[in-house]
């Protein structure tokens, strides 16, 4: 039979041999589940991406709503990693100026001398790069890792660029095999791909930049308690 540890704070007198409970040990998500979400992921954004302009606004919205629901609640129920509301609300925004552009016919406007499309693609990737970095930084917490603040934010900013070069692949497939009009120039892709960069290269700065602020405020909160 095993038996328990007892609490330091009793006298070995007091102490009595007490039976071990065995608990259920905890499933935690191995290789296999992490490899086949990101293939579901993957597999449901290219669904989403692909004939995007040219489907209906509603159902757009619900294969959106779709995606997001089920990928929160997986990180939720699953992983217990609560992602707050406006860290997804950007995924929502640079989804859906990507569809108010398509269904005004945005993208051959110009603003203040910029075009819409450069807007786009500049706003929707610097907004996607919050939600990354917020979920790479909580699951390297998750389990157990840790890693620099600086190597957080460089694998955030290739990652989220990873994703932007990879939304332009689905243009591309959009129209070798669905026979869409997604490319307009030559040089429609190497722009897009720029103005991707400098949204996440400014986003990357900003928002480690708050980071920073806040775990200073903290480091010095934690210490006034501690003098007080």
């Amino acid at each position: 039979m095993s038996y328990e540890i007892v609490s330091i704070t009793e006298r070995p007198d007091q102490a009595e041999a007490r039976p071990a409970t065995k608990r259920p040990a905890r499933l935690r998500p191995g290789k296999g589940e992490a490899l086949l979400v990101g293939m579901l992921a993957l597999a449901a954004c290219t669904g989403l991406l692909l004939r995007l302009p040219y489907r209906a606004p509603a159902v757009n919205a619900l294969f959106t709503g779709g995606i997001l629901a089920s990928f929160y609640y997986y990180l939720r129920l699953r992983l217990k990693i609560r992602m707050p509301l406006k860290v997804l609300l950007c995924l929502v925004i640079s989804v859906v100026i990507d569809m108010i552009g398509n269904q005004f016919g945005l993208f051959s406007q110009r603003i203040a001398t910029i075009p819409y499309d450069t807007i786009t693609h500049f706003t929707a990737s610097a907004l996607s790069f919050i939600p990354v970095m917020w979920l790479l930084r909580a699951l390297i917490e998750r389990f157990g890792h840790r890693l620099s603040l600086g190597f957080v934010t460089f694998f955030s900013v290739t990652t989220t660029f990873s994703l932007a070069a990879y939304y332009e692949i689905t243009e591309l497939l959009d129209e070798r095999l669905f026979g869409g009009q997604r490319i307009w120039t030559p040089r429609d892709t190497v722009q897009d791909l720029a103005a991707d960069l400098a949204g996440i290269i400014i986003a990357a700065i900003a928002y480690t930049f708050v980071i920073r602020r806040r775990e200073r405020q903290h480091n010095l909160e934690g210490k006034r308690s501690r003098e007080a």
